[in-house]
């Protein structure tokens, strides 16, 4: 409760420091059923498990993210952005362990510096086209750059965006060592948007030894009955593997989409295929079904409720 009070009573702080800035409360509400059956890995030594009132889709989360007008066309920025809180018993609180940065934006790009996410996440999740959801064909396969070294998020680190030239911008962010492995790590990114065709290319150096630098790249393309992507994927270890990806979604009518997606890990021998299916009764909330099958017989599935505001 402690940690509760001192978290909320830093954004009171910061809501008060910037008096003349906006500061914008979000969040997403998923409220679910999902169950996963066996696999080599699968739950419970391969039996089934249920995960009642969970988020199954996307994490259910709370943020707060501002921005303070310093004239000349600089800004300051900031986002907080807490996980973990269960929807069965409320818990465990908000830590802001998601998001805890602040910068600069304007003319010359934009900096963050501090807990926020990776340039794997910033870059590529756009081009999982169900939303790096628990059943993502991409994460199943163990080919995801969103989850590169176990996390899509990195802690002090100092980042560089260029502003959008043409549907292009660049990036490069540093994490020091003391919060690697011993060694400090560099990522850069690449992304390319005009009109339906989308273009991303993503790599992060090693952190020890051990590593080796992880790359990404991918492409999408928006046909209008179906947007379609491609990628391919190089993980930061030969054992995690490298492998390739496609997928294809079409919306049914004004509220209805429907999708598949295919992944294959070719250093492990590791096939997922995703099929998902949502409704949208509003902008802002959508019924999910998400389905996902791995070459190892382990089968998982979801289905719920999704609120952002």
């Amino acid at each position: 409760m402690k940690k509760q009070l001192l978290a909320l009573a830093a954004v009171a702080a910061c809501g008060a420091a910037l008096a003349q800035s906006s500061v914008t409360m979000y969040g997403v509400i998923d409220v679910s059923v999902g169950k996963t059956t066996g696999g080599e890995f699968g739950l419970n030594g391969g039996k089934s498990a249920i995960s009642p009132a969970q988020s199954y889709h996307t994490p259910t989360r709370i943020g707060f993210r501002g921005t303070e007008d310093l004239g000349n066309g600089l800004k300051a920025n900031f986002n907080f952005e807490s996980g973990g809180i269960r929807m069965g018993d409320g818990g465990p609180g908000m830590d802001f362990s998601r998001e805890a940065w602040v910068g600069l934006s304007g003319n010359f790009g934009s900096t963050r510096f501090g807990r926020t996410s990776s340039f794997g996440t910033q870059g590529h999740a756009r081009f999982d086209l169900n939303g790096i959801s628990t059943s993502s064909a991409m994460d199943n396969a163990g080919i995801s750059p969103v989850t590169w070294y176990g996390s899509s998020r990195r802690s002090t680190q100092l980042q560089y965006v260029t502003p959008t030239m043409g549907g292009f911008d660049a990036g490069v962010s540093l994490v020091p060592a003391g919060n690697n492995s011993g060694q400090s790590s560099v990522s850069v990114r690449a992304n390319y948007g005009n009109g339906p065709l989308a273009v991303g290319y993503v790599a992060e150096t090693k952190r020890s030894d051990a590593n080796r630098t992880a790359q990404a790249l991918a492409g999408s393309y928006d046909f209008g009955v179906a947007k379609v992507v491609a990628g391919y994927v190089v993980r930061e270890t030969e054992a995690a593997g490298k492998g390739v990806y496609v997928g294809a979604v079409a919306p049914v009518g004004t509220a209805v989409k429907v999708g598949f997606q295919h992944a294959r890990n070719s250093t492990t021998d590791v096939n997922a295929t995703e099929l998902f299916a949502s409704y949208a009764l509003s902008k802002r909330t959508s019924l999910y079904v998400d389905f996902v099958t791995r070459n190892d017989d382990r089968k998982s599935y979801g289905i719920g409720l999704l609120h952002t505001f």
